[in-house]
This record gives C-alpha cells, structure tokens and sequence, in this order.
C-alpha cells in the first residue's frame, strides 16, 4: 500500500529526529529504577549503591500533584453560561465526578501520565468511548516514548500530524472486531489467523520487515536496538500497529498500518468522530512539568533537572562505602615477608606471625555524609519542594543551621513553585474534563443515577446541555491539607455570624478541607436545618401543651429559630384571644426563658439581634383575626388597642 509506505518514511524521520532526546529518556528511566552501575570497580567487594535521588523526587511530586486533583469536592467545576437553578448545576457536578471516579478508569491513568510527566517532562493521556460497553469512556496513558510528533508543534492543538505505536497481543486484536473490517465484513477464524501471521511479531518479523523496506533497511539496521519495539516486537504474541493521525481539511484522518505487513490492510482510515463545542477533537491531551520554550521536547522533568546530583550523589555513597571498607578491614605489611600469606586471615583471634603492622590512612579530605545532605538539598532546590531540613544547602562544616525564619522563607517559596507547576496541571487537566463532559453530551449517557454519600440521586435532564465553562476543581495549595483546614477554619472563625456571609460555604470549606465525603454526609444548609428545628419545636409545643411535659433544651438547637417559632404561636393565641392553661403557661415560659439564656451564652451577638427585633415586632398594631372582621358594607375601624401586650409580656 503506497499511502502506508509514504506515512511510514514521514514518521520514520519524526523518530529519528529525536534519537538524542530518547536515548536521554531511557537513561532518565535506568537512573530512577535501576541507577547507573559503576564501569570498573576498584576492588571486588566495592559498593555499588543507588542513591535514588529521582525516584524520590518523581515520586513525592507526584504525590503532591494527585492530592491537589483529589484535593476538592469534585474533580470538574461546572459554572453554567446561561440561567438556570442552582441545584440543577450542582446536579450536573455530582453526576460528573461520580462518572468520572466510578464509571471511568481516570484517576488510574491519570497517575500513571503524572508520573511520567514529572520523569519525562511531558505526560500523555486519550480518552476515547468503547462502543462495545455502552459508550463508557476509556482513558489510556500514552509513554511519550511511543507517540512520535515533529519538534515544531508545541501541543495536539497545533500538530499537524502524529502517530501513536501501539503494542497489542495477537488475543487481544482477533477480539476487536474493527481491525480487517470484521464489522462490515465478516471473516472465518482460519482466515484471521492467516493475516495475523504477516503482522505479528516473532524471530522473522525482522527479516520480514527487511523484505518490506528495502535498501533503507540498512540504515535502520545500524540502530537496531532502538528500533525494536517500534517496528516490531522480539515476542510472538505481540502486534505492533502505527496509528497515523492527520489534520485535514474535513477533520482528522486516522490511517492504521503495521511495519512488518505494510500490505495487509489493518483497518480502513477513517475521521476521529469526537467533537467538543463542535470542533474535532482526537482525544489526546498532554501533561507539561514546565512551561518555557516552545516545541515538544522543550519541557523538562525530574530525571532531567536532576541526573548530575544523582550521579554525584552516588558516587560519594560508593566512595564512603568503600572508605568504610578499607577501615574496617585495612591492609596489613610487616617488616618480613610472610610466607603463604594466603593462609592467614583478619579475624580475631587469628594468629599473624612477624611484625605485622596496619598501613595507616588520613582523615578523609570531606565530610562524605555532609556533601551528601548539600546534594540532596541542591536537588530539593531545583526540584521545588517543600524543604524540610534544618541544614543549609550550601553548608559544609556541619555546624551552618538555618534559622526558623530562613526555614519558613524557604518553605514559602518552595510552596509557590509547587502552586505554579499545579496551575499549569490544572489547565492542561482542565482540557481532558471538557472533553469528556463533551463525550457525555455526544454520546448520551443512559445511567443518570448516581450516588452522594449513600444517597441515590437522578440527573435532571435538563442538566445535561454543552453551556458550561468545565475547569478542574480545587486550588493549588490542596496538597497541605493542614494548611488548608487552619486557614478554612480561620476564616469561620472570623466569619462566623456574619448577615453578609454564606454560612453554609464556610462550613463547607471546613469538611471539604478535612475529607470531601463529609460534606453530603453531614452539611445541612441553614434553610433545611431552620425547617427542621421549627417542626421540631412546634412537637415540643404541642407536648408541653397537652401533657405538660417539660422539654428539654439542648445547647446544640438552633435557639434562634426555636424562639421565633415560640414567639410565633404565642403572638398567634393573642390574636386569636385563646387563653393558655397556667401549667402549660408556665411550661412555655421556663421553656422560653433557657433558649434565651443559652442563646445568650453561645451567640450574644444573635441575641442582641433577636432582641432588637421582638421590640420593633411589639411596636407594630396587631390585624384581628379573619371572623373578628367587620361585616361586608359596614365601616372598617382598627382597635384602638393591641389584642396583647407584646409576646413577652403575656409570659
């Protein structure tokens, strides 16, 4: 196939324009698994150690970057364009974090592609829909390794083509019934098997791929380790396929070929279907560690920014290990030969014949175990965070101590690069949550249930609409979660009380910040709360009423609205002129009397208020009741006096 062969030489030259940056990639990738071994040992028992100085940073970086993603109540915040109910928007961000956390592989991958960014500098996820499991979206991490892209794009946006090498097994491809076109054209098993054996992998694929390419082969051949992998897979159960993509004019053009089978039509090309705000969209989204020059390979990660102090750092290991060594177990000589030295050992209580002497050694000229810690917070330096060592970087005697101030300034700013790197996550996040809320739209969902806490919930149909700005949930500093709930806290207590403030959002900050599952199983807002108290009192009335009973007043009511609902059916008996028992009376007298002292005691300010506004509802001329109303045609006259003297005064 001429169009396959011709997309291959294009991508063929992408792979190897970028040797230098690859051949740097897998030794970033040895440094943090395996280190890099020494060459020529000094003696046979010298230490051969591993400080893994990238593997510690990788990891802790991306440990602070998932926290900050998982950090907010939902993963995406949806803020609607248009006019609509407050609780259908928060409908539609429940449903979406509970699709996204429990009906998607996301937060996974999402690690995974994490990880690889801050090794690599670069992290790639695609999403895509299974058409076979009801359009459920499948997030895929993507090595940067095997996605060959031109140097001068800068993202997917501007790329003008790319290909993504996939390495499937030959089960895993007979079942895909999109490769030879099984959904259009059905074939036999024996027919399957036939194709599969001129594309999968196995001792002949090289000399298949050979036959294949031709004279360019021996320029392919003198890189052959870099090749493999690529073009073909060493094992027998391994197909690798070149997903070739393509802008053009009607979208992007996906065409799938196979090096070693080039003529064996893997799958009819065909346009990426996905679109997001009616653009076409391949799904393939990419994570930067830094943002600086343009081009692909311009970030850099962790293994890059950090291999010399690595290297430094375990060659002083070796060299104190190996100091140790010759301590512990030093050379002897005597002023006689000995004879068979062979057969005479260091171990105590061993017998050494002669004059026998050890060969004396200076003091070391560094402090190994200081120049590793200056190591160690050189690379905490460049790689931004959080310091938490009392010894200055730059410290060589042992004795140069920071100060609580220069450990706090150092804290601070090692914060901010960790909240700049987590603002440019949080975009690039951004992104990849659009599209897949565009993926819901396009391909409607038939499971609009989900769950809040333990409660099942429908999405409203109305909810489900493309009017949404679709950002990532949460702020950048979510990863000290101390931090976080101090200043949460903070500001309730500063707040707290406050007629011009959200209540509700403040004790919502306060769970969130200390586990996000507290807020829908234990945050009820101040509307629902004030009804169910006021039900609650007006059963309390009620009792005290019939029977007598004394209720008992407990400091956690809401004594605000438990009074007003008192005062309420007090002012309503007046009006009606229902005279009130003396028992019952005075039950609701006592009753009154403690909610107004606690209230006092707990919320003086609340109570000042309450007070201010019993007085001005007092000064105010009290309508009769309906029946006590004037006959239709006869004059209207208001009595000249309030049917009560005020609620308080009737106690």
């Amino acid at each position: 196939m001429s169009e396959s062969r011709e997309l291959f030489g294009r991508a063929w030259q992408m792979l190897s324009d970028r040797s230098d940056w690859e051949n740097k990639q897998r030794r970033y990738f040895m440094m943090r698994h395996e280190g890099l071994r020494r060459r020529n040992k000094p003696f046979s028992i010298a230490a051969d150690l591993h400080l893994a100085i990238i593997d510690d940073k990788v990891s802790q970086r991306t440990a602070f970057t998932m926290t900050q993603v998982m950090g907010s109540e939902t993963l995406a915040h949806l803020a609607c364009y248009r006019q609509q109910l407050k609780e259908t928007t928060d409908s539609a961000n429940q449903w979406f974090d509970f699709e996204l956390k429990h009906r998607t592989n996301l937060l996974n991958e999402l690690t995974v592609a994490a990880d690889t960014m801050w090794l690599r500098g670069r992290g790639i996820l695609k999403a895509y829909v299974d058409p076979y499991h009801d359009y459920r979206i499948i997030h895929e991490n993507v090595d940067p390794l095997y996605l060959l892209i031109a140097d001068t794009a800068d993202d997917f946006e501007d790329a003008d083509e790319w290909v993504h090498v996939r390495q499937i097994s030959v089960a895993s491809f007979k079942r895909d019934r999109r490769y030879f076109n099984r959904i259009q054209s059905p074939m036999e098993d024996a027919e399957v098997d036939e194709k599969v054996n001129l594309i999968r992998g196995g001792k002949d694929a090289l000399a298949r791929l050979k036959t294949q390419l031709g004279r360019d082969f021996e320029q392919i051949q003198e890189d052959k380790e870099l090749r493999e992998g690529y073009t073909h897979s060493p094992a027998s159960d391994t197909i690798v396929i070149w997903e070739h993509y393509r802008r053009t004019l009607g979208g992007i053009n996906v065409t799938s070929y196979c090096p070693v089978g080039m003529d064996v039509e893997i799958r009819r090309p065909y346009n990426v279907p996905y679109k997001v705000d009616g653009e076409v969209n391949a799904g393939f989204f990419s994570f930067i560690a830094e943002r600086k020059d343009k081009g692909w390979y311009s970030p850099r990660g962790m293994g890059e920014k950090l291999a010399d102090n690595e290297l430094y750092g375990c060659k002083l290991w070796n060299a104190k290990a190996d100091a140790i060594t010759f301590f512990n177990t030093p050379m002897l000589t005597s002023d006689t030969p000995l004879a068979n030295p062979a057969n005479y050992r260091q171990v105590p209580g061993e017998y050494m014949p002669g004059n026998v002497k050890v060969v004396q050694y200076g003091q070391p000229a560094i402090d190994f175990s200081q120049e590793i810690m200056f190591t160690k917070g050189e690379a905490e330096v460049r790689a931004q965070s959080p310091d938490t060592s009392i010894e200055k970087p730059g410290g060589g005697s042992g004795r140069d101590k920071r100060t609580a101030k220069e450990v706090g300034i150092a804290s601070s700013i090692s914060q901010v690069g960790q909240n700049h790197s987590g603002s440019i996550f949080k975009g690039c996040l951004a992104k990849l949550l659009a599209f897949d809320w565009g993926l819901c739209l396009q391909y409607k969902r038939k499971k609009m249930t989900y769950f809040v806490s333990d409660d099942l919930k429908t999405l409203p149909e109305q909810a489900l609409h493309d009017e949404y700005m679709v950002t990532a949930g949460g702020s950048t500093d979510d990863w000290d979660k101390q931090l976080k709930l101090n200043k949460a806290l903070g500001r309730l207590q500063e707040l707290k009380g406050a007629p011009n403030v959200n209540q509700d959002e403040l004790v919502r900050d306060v769970l969130a910040a200390d586990d996000a599952r507290l807020v829908n199983r234990l945050l009820i807002p101040q509307q629902q709360k004030a009804a169910s108290e006021a039900e609650d009192e007006t059963q309390e009335i009620t009792s005290m009423m019939v029977t007598h009973f004394a209720a008992p007043v407990k400091p956690a009511e809401d004594h605000v609205t438990r009074i007003k609902t008192l005062l309420q059916f007090l002012q309503a008996q007046g009006v009606k002129g229902v005279p009130l028992d003396p028992l019952a009376k005075q039950r609701l007298h006592e009753h009154l009397m403690q909610h107004m002292q606690l209230l006092k005691k707990l919320q003086p300010q609340a109570f000042k208020q309450l007070v201010m506004q019993i007085r001005q509802s007092e000064q105010q001329p009290v309508r009769p009741p309906p029946q006590a109303m004037a006959p239709r045609g006869a004059p209207m006259t208001m009595p000249r006096k309030r049917l009560a003297a005020g609620p308080m005064r009737m106690l």
